[in-house]
């Protein structure tokens, strides 16, 4: 087989059409031309879909993982390892370009940027001042793929040290849903009393899942009065399944729709 003349083609193809003419193997024999010379790389290709599962899945690979497939080098892992948090790094970047948070859609696109990819759960805080402009992003604490640990008076330091008077806290759940446990509502509430204390008001926190994200201010368990609407949240775990399905549903936003989304007028404001 013409190998190079192969690999040409995939390029002139790319160059042309862009990845959207390409199937998910052949966007990954692509890549793989550049990190191993000389070689029929459409079944590596074939091997890293039927290991992994999906092109995303590959992606978000580690890379000793990726070099458990045949044929696969420490070049050639390290260069596919490196696709996710590259493209994190691209939508952080972007997000600058939107420098305030007014809104629970603003909210889920920034918070979006910042788990791009990633395979643990790690919980941030964003700080805003008074015009809802962000002062800086801080790693509050790193986890595993099922839980990330969270100590209130961390992120109290954290806003402070900013001067900050306002705040966004977010996490991921990098395995599933991105519907609140009881945990993640027992966290907000004692972190929003202790901003409270200090003068901070928190404006949200959302929940970033593989599919959607969800929005504790959309969703109407981080009121309009006093940061954090704590009976809706108290309730929340003792209500009727149907009546979470709703707030779950009110608070919700998939990928799709948060590209999409244009600041239409009935997405209202923080307040």
């Amino acid at each position: 087989m013409d190998h190079d003349g192969h690999r040409e083609r995939l390029r002139q193809r790319f160059r042309s059409a862009g990845l959207d003419a390409f199937a998910p193997h052949e966007a990954l024999e692509l890549l793989l031309t550049y990190a191993i010379p000389r070689r029929d790389v459409k079944p590596i290709a074939y091997q890293l879909m039927n290991r992994f599962g999906s092109l995303h899945a590959v992606l978000k690979a580690s890379v000793d993982e990726l070099k458990q497939v045949e044929g696969v080098g420490e070049s050639a892992a390290i260069l596919i390892a490196m696709i996710a948090p590259l493209f994190r790094a691209y939508r952080k970047s972007a997000e600058q370009d939107t420098p305030e948070i007014k809104n629970g859609i603003q909210a889920v696109r920034c918070c979006e940027a910042l788990f791009e990819g990633e395979r643990y759960e790690n919980f941030y805080v964003i700080a805003l001042d008074a015009r809802m402009r962000r002062l800086n992003t801080v790693l509050i604490a790193t986890g595993d793929v099922t839980e990330v640990r969270v100590y209130a008076r961390h992120v109290v330091s954290a806003l402070t040290q900013c001067n900050a008077v306002g705040a966004v806290i977010t996490h991921n759940h990098p395995s599933g849903s991105a519907r609140p446990s009881a945990e993640d509502i027992a966290l907000t509430s004692a972190i929003a009393q202790l901003l409270d204390q200090v003068g901070i008001r928190l404006y949200d926190h959302v929940i970033v899942g593989t599919e959607e994200s969800f929005s504790f201010h959309r969703g109407g368990l981080i009121g309009a009065d006093d940061g954090l609407a704590t009976q809706a949240a108290q309730k929340y775990e003792n209500v009727l399944p149907a009546v979470q399905d709703r707030i779950y549903r009110d608070g919700k936003v998939t990928k799709g729709e948060c590209k999409q989304w244009q600041e239409p007028e009935e997405e209202g404001e923080y307040r």
